[in-house]
Parts: C-alpha cells; structure tokens; sequence
C-alpha cells in the first residue's frame, strides 16, 4: 500500500503558493485528491520555505492553475482601494437643460438600418437541442435561460464598440454597457480622412448580474444618444468614482449619475458624456412630454461635457491628424488625464482638471474644450491601441498597423522604453499583476502556427513572448480580468476563448501544457438554411465540390468543375437568405472533465482549422468585454457582425477568494449607503 501511495505521489505536479494564500484558503476536494508534500533529502531548507500543491480545484482545473488566480484577486482589491477615488469630477453632474428628447421621426437618420436580427439558434452543452431558430426584432431581447443564464438580445447593426460600466464594489447594482453599431449592415469606413455622419451611442440596461444566481430582468435599451460627430471608433467609461445610487436626490435640474464615458470619433474629437440614471432620465421625460409620446425607445440629443481636440487655443490642428482611433484614462490619480491615438500616429494627453487658460476654453453652448498638455509621434502609422498601465500611471503602451507595440515613460517620450516589432496587432490588455500586456493579432504577418494571443513582456524583465492560444483567423479583440488573472478573445471564426495566465513575473518559457488552461466559452458557426447540417456552410460546400470531383472520372469535366467555383454571398441580405447563425455554447458551471468534452476538442480542431475570406463574415465576434466589478467579475459580453449581443457568466472561476470578498463589500456598502438613503 505504500509503495501504491508513493506511485501516486509521484503523478502530482508540484507548485508554489503565494505568500497571501494559506492552506486553510483552499478548496480540498473530500475525495481526498489533495496529498501533503512529500519530504525529500534534497535542500530541506529551501523545501520548508516554499509549500506545496497538489490535485485539482473544486471546480476541476490543476491547483497550480487556479494559485495566480487567487492571487490576482487579492492584489486587485489592494489596489483599488489604494488608487481608485470614491467621487471624481464633482462639477460634471448631468443636467436636464443639456438633454432634449427626439420624435420617432426625428430618431430615425440616427437608428440602426435593420429591424430583423439574422435568424440563429442557440446549442447548449449538457442541455438536449430545445432551442429553435428565431430572430429578434431591433431592440429586442431574450430572457436569460434559466441554467446556462447567458443573455441575448439584438442592436440593430454590427458591434465595433462595446463597454461595461464601472460601479463601486460591493453594491450588487444594475449593470449597464455602451455600445456602438454601424447604421447598416454592409457599412465600411475610410480611414485616411475625417468624416462625420448620424450614429447612436446605445446604453443597455443588462439587470442585477450576479455570481450566484440567474438574471431576473431581461436586458432593455435604456437610452441612445443620437450624435453627429462620426462613426465611434472606441469608447471607455471612466475607471471609478463616477457612478451614484440612482435613488440620490438632487436639485433641478441636476440628475443622479451613471457615469463619464469618453468616444473617440471619426471627425478627429474626443467627446466626453456625462450620463444620467435612466430613472432620472425617464422622470424628466415623463414631466416633459406627454403619455402618448412616450412610445418606443428613448433617443436624446445630449450637450457633451467637454470636447477634446488637438491643437492649441491660437491654432487647432486636429484636422492634421486624423481621426482618432483608441483612448484610455488614467487608472489612478482621479483619473484626471486621458490619452488617445491618431491617424497620422501622435498620441495626445489631456489634463481633465486642467486650469489653464491656454489649454481650457469655455464654449458658448456650455460645453468645455480642452486641448492636450502634451503630444509625441509615437509610430510612423495610425494609432490603433493604446492602454495605461494601472501599476504604474507613468507608462504606457502603443500598438500600430506599422507591426510595432511600443513601451513609453510619459516623462521621456523622446524614445520608446522598449520598441517590439511583431505581427499586425489589432488590440492590447494589460493586467494589473504583470510587467506586460496581452496582444491580439491580425493573421496576415504571422507564421503558419504562430497566429493568436500573445503575452509579451515590456523589456524590464527580458523574457521571450509567451504563447498564450493558436487562433486561426483574425483575433479581432482581447480583454483582461483583473480579478481572475484571464483574458477572453474573440475572433473572425465566431469562437469566444478564454486563456487564464501564469505567474508572468516568472519566466514563461517553463510553462507544460498551456492547451490546459484555454477553454471555450461559446463559438458561432454558419449554417445553410435548407441542408441544416451541423457543419460551417463553407466547409460543407467545400465538401460537396470534392465530392463531385471524385465522381467525374473524366479529366473535362473535371475542368469544368474547376472552373466554375461555388460564390458565396458577399452581402448581408444575400448571407441571411441563405444560412443562418447556430451560437454552440460551453457548460461554463464547472471545468471536470474539460479535456474530454466536446467544446474543448472542437477549439482543438479550430485552432488548425481554415478560414473563409470569401464569404461575408456574419459570425465573426468583433468586441468582448470583461466585467470589471466586483460584484460581477465573472460576465463576458461579447457580439460582432451578426449585431446581437451575447453575455455569459465563467461561473466556474468564481473561488473561495472573490465569495468572501464579495460578501465583505457588500455588507460594507450597505452599511454605508443605507444610513444615507434612509436619513434623506
């Protein structure tokens, strides 16, 4: 029996723990999978100093997996108390007087052109085929299913922007997202001029998101914001102190605040928004109109906050530059200056709270315009990533169509502090614990095999890039979890993934088995309308032309086949004709027996499987999203070209950690606010 238990051991990988996780954080399965270190001859003194790990989690990924995920947790909550602000830019407080209510007929240049979502059919794993094929109407939404809990609901047009908004941890509010869709389907943009055009910033009430328990209330359109500054080529909300209890009274005309987003617009200008609650947006609506005119969605045209431009009080050189492409706040420090990426490759920085009167010029209509404090040429193309570290607020990071991802120290902008020429990148994350960011790739550079998410260190440490996951396609978006140490990407073939990372402070290249830590969350895929087969329309086209080839035994008709190649529908009208969408979707409840499933063996195939540029992209996933807050950390929103809007909840990396944390905060903030809302 020894010599068995001995042979066990042996099969046990072993593991550092952190510092701030001890043996009583973690989850010991009653199976009794969980053994003690073994004692060894070797080194006894460096043996007592580090502890031991082995077996599997609770939810069924290797305990050494799960380690930088608690970790991360910790570091997270100790960072954000230190550098986030309970309540920032106390002056921007949204009015009624800046916002005024368009008709249906007025709405109408600014809506999104398609009233029918493409038809599609949701395949849930361990749950028997009961879904049907539907279509949503503009608008519209689904409940949330009952086990599974994801949330579907369709914007009208092509997603190319999408953002959670923060709230304060602890207060288990209504989650809200921005979103922004082309107005039609088969819209292209140019690039190189600036343009301006009708667009609707959308704002979705998505309900009380939660880590333990279903969404009750189906997601609604809260409120658009009807603009005419361009096409919306990125957007971020502010990081926190921002958001108040929809239930703050305040005097008129002043509303209770959701939040400060800033858009980057075509036209060259970033536009920032203060945002009301859509209680108290629907009051004042309710006060001001009639109850005949209160039909259908609620589309305001809305006096901006401030106005970002290039350019100086005297001159105004944002038309020199081109259209602005990418932004991000400051992560700390009140979150008083933002930086954003041009055309031309500058990279502007504005000082929010600036006094300035050669950098603040106070508008006619009230508005606010600020011009930037300080500005550099950081590529020698377009801008089209940009993102601050929230370590340290003094650095960072650029990435360009030139195929190269720039390090900068704000207090030397003369030269890069490391300059990494890769593939085409197409969008940066940067976690809070790393000395490095997570990057997304276009596949047209890469090397076959080598296309996908990469994790590439700033240079301060001298590692090689880590290979996080293969993607075949396009990897079109990428976004972190601070709080579970993962990153979630979307891609042109329809698959949504996500990758929990290592320890990157320790060198990468030592990492076996990276497959083990990627799994699918869901994966669209075109099907043909009148075969309904479960494979791809391409792929089963491609099959049928073999097919027939083999069957012809003349070399003519051969030929003939040949030359005469199936066309694939290049246009949204002539795609839903013919196929529609099927969304496959993983049991996110729990990881046991990942490796044998078939979600996980179908992203195994994909990730060496082919792609197909000759159709319209209907299943590709443009845009996902992490949520950052606390109380629901675990939701992933994500959509693309097909226009609908998918949220699912990772529920199975929801630790011991993020429970206990969650319970404190939420115990915390009732106690605070409570008090507050009784008393008025």
């Amino acid at each position: 029996e020894e010599e068995e238990e001995e042979e066990d051991e042996e099969e046990l990988s072993e593991v550092d723990i952190p510092g701030d996780i001890t043996e009583s954080d973690l989850d010991v399965p009653s199976n009794g999978e969980y053994q003690k270190p073994r004692k060894s001859p070797i080194n006894e003194q460096s043996r007592s100093a580090k502890r031991r790990l082995y077996g599997n989690f609770a939810n069924g990924l290797p305990n050494h997996i799960m380690v930088p995920v608690w970790g991360a947790t910790t570091i997270t909550i100790k960072h954000r108390e230190e550098h986030h602000s309970p309540w920032v830019f106390p002056d921007w407080i949204p009015s009624t007087q800046a916002w005024s209510f368009l008709s249906q007929s007025e709405s109408l240049k600014y809506l999104p052109s398609e009233t029918k979502s493409p038809y599609f059919k949701i395949k849930r794993e361990g749950h028997r085929d009961d879904s049907m094929i539907q279509n949503l109407s503009r608008f519209q939404s689904l409940p949330a299913h009952k086990e599974s809990w994801d949330v579907n609901f369709f914007v009208g047009g092509p997603i190319w922007c999408l953002e959670w908004c923060p709230t304060p941890e602890g207060s288990a509010a209504c989650q809200y997202a921005a979103i922004y869709c082309n107005k039609g389907m088969d819209d292209r943009h140019k690039l190189m001029c600036q343009h301006v055009e009708p667009t609707l910033l959308q704002i979705w009430q998505l309900g009380d998101l939660q880590q333990e328990h279903c969404p009750q209330m189906n997601a609604a359109l809260a409120y658009g914001i009807a603009t005419d500054h361009g096409c919306i080529w990125d957007m971020k909300w502010c990081p926190s102190g921002a958001w108040e209890l929809p239930e703050t009274t305040r005097k008129q005309p002043q509303m209770s605040r959701l939040g400060i987003i800033a858009a980057a617009f075509s036209s060259g200008k970033v536009v920032v928004y203060s945002l009301p609650h859509p209680e108290s947006l629907h009051m004042y609506k309710m006060k001001l109109l009639k109850a005949s005119s209160m039909q259908g969605p609620i589309i305001c045209k809305v006096q901006c906050t401030v106005i970002l431009e290039i350019g100086s009080v005297q001159y105004s050189g944002s038309s020199q530059c081109g259209q602005c492409f990418c932004l991000d706040w400051m992560p700390s420090e009140e979150h008083q200056c933002l930086a954003a990426g041009f055309y031309d490759g500058t990279v502007a920085l504005w000082n929010l709270n600036t006094k300035s009167l050669l950098l603040r010029v106070q508008q006619g209509d009230g508005s606010l315009k600020i011009y930037p404090f300080h500005s550099f040429v950081a590529h020698d193309h377009a801008v089209k990533a940009i993102a601050w570290s929230k370590a340290n607020s003094n650095f960072l990071v650029t990435a360009s169509p030139d195929r190269k991802i720039k390090f900068w120290d704000l207090r030397r902008t003369y030269q890069p502090v490391n300059d990494i020429k890769r593939n085409l990148n197409t969008e940066v994350a940067w976690l809070l614990p790393w000395c490095g960011v997570m990057v997304a790739q276009e596949n047209c550079y890469a090397a076959f095999g080598l296309s996908g998410i990469h994790f590439l260190d700033a240079g301060f440490l001298g590692y090689k890039p880590y290979f996080a996951a293969p993607r075949t396609g396009t990897v079109w978006s990428i976004s972190g979890s601070d709080w579970l140490n993962t990153c979630v990407s979307g891609d042109n073939t329809g698959e949504v993934i996500a990758v929990i990372l290592p320890d990157c402070m320790n060198n990468t290249m030592n990492i076996k088995r990276p497959n083990e830590r990627r799994f699918p969350i869901y994966k669209a895929d075109l099907v043909d309308r009148c075969t309904a087969s479960n494979y791809s329309a391409a792929c089963s086209n491609q099959k049928e032309k073999e097919a027939k080839i083999q069957k012809r035994s003349s070399g003519k008709e051969k030929e003939e086949l040949n030359s005469s190649p199936i066309v694939e529908p290049k246009t949204y009208s002539e795609t839903v004709k013919k196929y529609y969408v099927v969304f496959d979707d993983t049991d996110l409840k729990s990881f046991k027996n990942l490796f044998s499933r078939g979600p996980f063996k179908r992203m195994q195939t994909i990730d060496k499987g082919k792609t197909y540029p000759d159709r319209m992209p209907l299943e590709s996933v443009h845009k996902v999203r992490f949520n950052p807050n606390l109380d629901a950390h675990g939701w992933v929103i994500s959509a693309g070209q097909s226009g609908i809007v998918r949220a699912h909840c990772v529920r199975c990396l929801n630790t011991h950690v993020s429970r206990r944390l969650i319970k404190e905060y939420q115990a915390q903030f009732n106690s605070m606010f409570q008090t507050a809302v009784t008393s008025n």
